[in-house]
């Protein structure tokens, strides 16, 4: 824990700029126009199971999806670690299918699901984001697909 007085390293204020700018203001407020401020100009967003990465346009498009499909989405911030220019969080988020997803109509199921993102910085700035959740988890909350027990 940091004691009062101490300068903050170079990790304390990456984990700053990406839990205030990309979870609270990005994510769940939806503030979009945060994007060319947080984000460099060579930008990528990089899906799992998405083979080409998103610009940082692309990207806003992605979120401007999200907050169409799940108006009320709320991610809280789990678990984030760092190591310098590297940031890592275990997140997990909230909200309610109010808009067609993937070619789903909105249910108006609540879901939840976990998933962490790695962030790269690059002065102040996010470089590249590596994200992952489990997509068939969110298909299966939006009745889309099938849950199977594990075989024994």
């Amino acid at each position: 824990m940091r004691r009062k007085g101490q300068l903050m390293t170079k990790t304390d204020v990456n984990k700053s700029i990406v839990l205030r700018q990309w979870y609270q203001e990005l994510w769940n407020k939806w503030n979009i126009g945060v994007a060319d401020e947080l984000l460099t100009a060579d930008y990528r967003l990089r899906l799992s199971g998405v083979p080409a990465p998103f610009d940082r346009e692309g990207a806003k498009q992605v979120v401007s999806m999200f907050s169409t499909t799940f108006p009320d989405l709320q991610h809280t911030v789990d678990e984030m670690i760092g190591d310098g220019d590297a940031i890592a969080a275990r997140w997990t988020v909230r909200g309610t299918h109010r808009g067609d997803f993937q070619g789903i109509a909105a249910t108006g199921n609540a879901v939840q699901l976990s998933g962490t993102t790695i962030h790269h910085m690059s002065g102040g700035k996010i470089d590249e984001t590596w994200l992952t959740f489990d997509n068939l988890d969110l298909l299966q909350q939006l009745g889309a697909a099938v849950h199977r027990p594990a075989r024994a």
